[in-house]
């Protein structure tokens, strides 16, 4: 199928704008003036149009790591190759809760950007605190309903194509942080940079050995690229990286 695509720099700035708009208020009145930066509503009225009529929360192709243990994209379950290089476009990075409603319905979102000044406001903040009021998860027990996410997006070296992954788990965002150390150390050295990445599966063996093996996301890091993406990337052996992300 051919998937539409948009430059990188409309793409962004359509996700800065979406996270612009403060959140849909959650079912218990909650107050982050606090906790939560105030980002400033800088759209053109055309995209205050499109957001309207096509509010999106995630930038390009939409990226998971299935049970199998495989990167794949989600709108047509391909996988994604180990080999492939992807610019990690990390001052874009999105984190908060999100909390899921019916269907048709929008979820109330309370994220920012990380590297622009947004600051996480603690679970307890949130309201729908009564966990007896709380629907089962799959594993039959009662399930909070608001979800700590992490939105990486992930620009493909060759075709600049854009992608974001989201983590929710406890180990992609584990995963998320171990890469997002990486660039905070690349800040200091190459503060014009991005790291570039390949996406692999990596895993632990489970203290229940009913479980098994557990497979994991990761992020290989094997290069860097200049923020302005005016020059090609430097994948080259010169450049691997001492602090390298482990997987």
């Amino acid at each position: 199928m051919t998937i539409p695509t948009r430059t990188a720099a409309q793409a962004l700035a359509q996700q800065k704008a979406d996270h612009a708009k403060p959140p849909r208020p959650p079912s218990v009145p909650i107050a982050l003036a606090a906790t939560a930066v105030a980002l400033p509503d800088t759209r053109t009225e055309i995209q205050k149009y499109l957001d309207e009529i096509a509010p999106a929360a995630v930038v390009g192709r939409l990226v998971k790591f299935s049970k199998d243990g495989q990167f794949v994209t989600t709108d047509d379950g391909e996988p994604i190759s180990d080999v492939a290089e992807f610019v990690v476009l990390a001052d874009e990075t999105l984190v908060g809760w999100i909390k899921f409603r019916g269907p048709g319905e929008p979820p109330d979102r309370v994220m920012g950007v990380l590297y622009g000044g947004f600051k996480m406001p603690p679970r307890d903040t949130l309201g729908d605190d009564d966990q007896s009021t709380w629907s089962n998860g799959l594993n039959g027990l009662p399930e909070d309903p608001w979800r700590h996410q992490v939105y990486v997006v992930l620009q493909n070296v060759e075709s600049g194509e854009l992608y974001t992954y989201i983590a929710s788990s406890q180990t992609a965002r584990r995963s998320v942080g171990h890469l997002l150390r990486h660039y905070d150390r690349m800040r200091r050295t190459h503060p014009d940079e991005y790291p570039i990445v390949r996406l692999k599966a990596g895993g632990f063996q489970h203290r229940d050995e009913r479980v098994g093996w557990v497979a994991t996301p990761a992020f290989a890091a094997v290069g860097r690229r200049p923020k302005d993406g005016t020059a090609q990337p430097d994948t080259s052996r010169a450049t691997d990286f001492e602090d390298a992300v482990p997987f």
